[in-house]
Parts: C-alpha cells; sequence; structure tokens
C-alpha cells in the first residue's frame, strides 16, 4: 500500500468514499445526516485538492484508493 498526494483522478474514489462515510452517520443520526449526498461535490474536491493549504492523501493499493485523510494546516 502507498500513500500519496490526492490527485484529481483520484476524485470519483473520494467521492465514493465520502459517501460511505456519510450513509454511516446518517444510520446513526438521520435527523442531522441526508442520505444520498456528500460533504464535497467534485468541484469542491478539485479546489481542495489544489490549496497547499489543505492537503488530502490517500492510501492507495495496486491503484485502488481505500483510504483518505484530509488536512488543514493553521497558524496559531
Amino acid at each position: 500500500m502507498q500513500i500519496r498526494h490526492a490527485e484529481n483522478r483520484d476524485i470519483p474514489a473520494l467521492g465514493n468514499l465520502l459517501s460511505q462515510v456519510l450513509e454511516v452517520h446518517h444510520a446513526g443520526r438521520p435527523d442531522i445526516f441526508k442520505s444520498g449526498t456528500r460533504k464535497y461535490t467534485d468541484e469542491e474536491l478539485a479546489e481542495i485538492l489544489k490549496d497547499e493549504n489543505t492537503p488530502v492523501f490517500v492510501a492507495d493499493e495496486n491503484g485502488t484508493v481505500l483510504g483518505y485523510a484530509f488536512c488543514i494546516f493553521t497558524q496559531h
């Protein structure tokens, strides 16, 4: 398994994983999380991936994205 920076080609896989996470949240709190939605659109993901202050990493195994980590750099 390789951990690497996410790229635009990973957007469909990230969207799929984000949808799966949302469904888990919806099962626990349907009053807050709406089924069939996603936290970010493809366009929002593309913008996030371009921003150096919000790096996204993916766990890639043989070309399949199995997980992700969204990071935010903040300065205090």
